[in-house]
């Protein structure tokens, strides 16, 4: 197996160009950049589709942006997007598309998967999506004894999970329904129970949210909604169950009726499934209506990412200056910090998002690379991040660029409260940036542990305000710009196969944890010792 420092597809003298300016450009501070262009907030600063995104506290320049672009163009990054687009089979190790982009297609844009034209299969859907929505709100759709639905629980993991819930949680200020959702990933028993206790099985729906309908956890989950829903009288549990899953058959075997499968495409990816069916729980709290603005947001970032030149392409450029950060400056971990509390899992999903897609360390021939790929995604809310963490981005060690996401107008009527909250995101950015001034030190009895150096960098990304439109874009934003990041690193973002070793020896070690077993399986020796410590103490109780 071959080894290789730099992506096998970029110029070596594109590369060895930003070698040579980081070195340059590191003798500048944020601040001196300032100082020598007034214009700069401008001219490193963009809007599209109700976002305003301002990338200008970072260490580039108008050298930077267009080195960054030459070695992008050495890699055929538009001719990468265009295969994205084509619904080219670009997953190859799991020989699929990645086609979530047809998902929120408006009804006149066709897309095709391998020469396939899906659009209609995607809209029969989402009509089969609205059919649903309008009886559960109506009262139309009742359970077994024939009392309407006040309850859903959402039992899905990872994919299937985290994206649906993030967006119901987001947008409850747009809720067309007091429908109770919940949300169930975890294998622990308490976590669904603690929910259960307060539900009435006679008016509750359980969504079953698994592309494979394989997915143990979820199956698990299944299986004890199934048994709860019996032990209270339920005799026929059909009639609480619905499947999303591109697997009808195993649905069906569970007791899901046919009219209750929602299909999700094997060019669907988890992490990108939020679009489908498996943002039912969306729909639910927030009405189709507005299901389908979150879909047009996000179907006007498509068209941006698949329309503008580099330069004016906001997925594009976020990605080169991630890529300059991870490669240039080794920066090995990155922040995301939304001013609003109903983006409380945006740190997580984004976290997921780019986590799974592009933690690789094999490129797309095959070789093992020697160079950094993706970073560890971290984060929190606003004001109770400051509180916790901006110590260390202020004081510390470490380089940590930073994404601040922040609206511009209150969904709430306190709009004196959320100026304030708007103050505490911009200057964080600032603070980050200037640290303390020469002026600071000059005005205040000064000790070096007091110093704040600033010079760290920072994105301020605006909303006009969090609609199911704005935020579809900005979920979008971050979809295609971690393409963009993979496609520089040469790797595939669509699979995600470290996730699956761990699952199958849990799979081995769940046998072995109730009695010892003639399976052959060695351990090592710290395994063997905790699965042994486990049985003794089992034993004991």
């Amino acid at each position: 197996m071959s080894t290789h420092k730099i992506p096998r597809h970029v110029s070596v003298s594109c590369w060895q160009a930003l070698i040579d300016h980081k070195k340059d450009i590191s003798r500048t501070s944020l601040q001196e950049m300032f100082i020598q262009n007034p214009g700069r907030a401008k001219s490193f600063s963009a809007e599209n589709n109700k976002l305003y995104v301002d990338y200008s506290k970072h260490y580039i320049t108008e050298e930077t942006i267009q080195l960054l672009i030459s070695m992008a163009q050495s890699t055929d990054l538009n001719g990468a997007i265009q295969k994205l687009f084509s619904g080219a089979t670009i997953n190859w190790t799991e020989n699929k598309a990645a086609m979530h982009m047809a998902l929120r297609a408006p009804a006149d844009k066709t897309y095709s998967v391998e020469g396939e034209d899906v659009s209609k299969q995607v809209h029969d859907e989402l009509q089969h999506m609205q059919d649903f929505v309008t009886a559960l709100h109506s009262g139309e759709f009742r359970g077994h004894t024939d009392k309407p639905i006040e309850t859903v629980f959402n039992l899905g993991i990872d994919g299937s999970d985290l994206g649906a819930k993030l967006v119901t949680a987001a947008l409850s200020n747009f809720a067309v329904s007091d429908i109770d959702i919940h949300f169930v990933s975890n294998v622990d028993i308490n976590d669904m129970n603690s929910a259960l206790e307060k539900s009435d099985a006679e008016t509750t729906l359980f969504i079953i949210s698994s592309k494979s309908f394989t997915t143990k956890e979820t199956l698990f989950n299944a299986e004890t909604a199934i048994k709860w829903l019996r032990e209270h009288g339920c005799k026929s549990p059909d009639k609480h169950l619905l499947a999303v899953t591109a697997n009808h058959d195993a649905a069906k075997a569970l007791g899901v009726k046919d009219e209750n499968i929602f299909h999700i495409w094997e060019w669907v990816g988890g992490r990108y499934s939020l679009w489908s069916a498996i943002g039912l729980p969306i729909a639910i709290r927030i009405g189709m209506d507005h299901f389908r603005d979150f879909l047009s947001g996000a179907s006007a970032m498509d068209q941006h990412f698949c329309e503008q030149t580099m330069e004016n392409n906001l997925p594009v450029i976020l990605a080169l200056i991630d890529i300059w950060y991870i490669n240039f400056f080794h920066a090995e971990t990155m922040a995301i910090f939304p001013y609003d509390h109903s983006l409380n899992m945006l740190p997580a999903y984004i976290g997921q998002l780019i986590m799974e897609s592009n933690g690789k360390q094999i490129d797309k021939e095959g070789n093992q690379i020697k160079y950094n790929t993706s970073p560890v995604i971290w984060g929190g809310t606003g004001n109770n991040a400051q509180h916790a963490y901006f110590q260390c981005l202020h004081q510390g060690t470490h380089l940590v660029p930073v994404d601040f996401i922040v609206s511009l107008i209150s969904n709430s009527e306190n709009k004196s409260q959320h100026q304030e909250l708007l103050a505490n995101c911009l200057a964080q950015g600032e603070a980050l940036m200037h640290g303390h001034t020469e002026v600071d030190r000059a005005e205040t009895e000064w000790a070096a542990y007091k110093n704040i150096p600033g010079n760290r960098p920072s994105t301020t990304i605006l909303l006009d305000e969090l609609s199911p439109a704005t935020l579809g874009s900005l979920l979008c934003l971050y979809e295609h710009r971690c393409f963009v990041q993979a496609h520089i690193w040469n790797i595939n973002p669509f699979d995600q196969w470290g996730v699956e070793l761990g699952k199958n020896i849990a799979k081995q070690i769940s046998e072995e944890l109730n009695e010892a077993t003639d399976n052959n399986v060695t351990h090592d020796s710290s395994t063997e010792r905790l699965i042994s410590y486990y049985r003794k103490k089992n034993e004991s109780c």
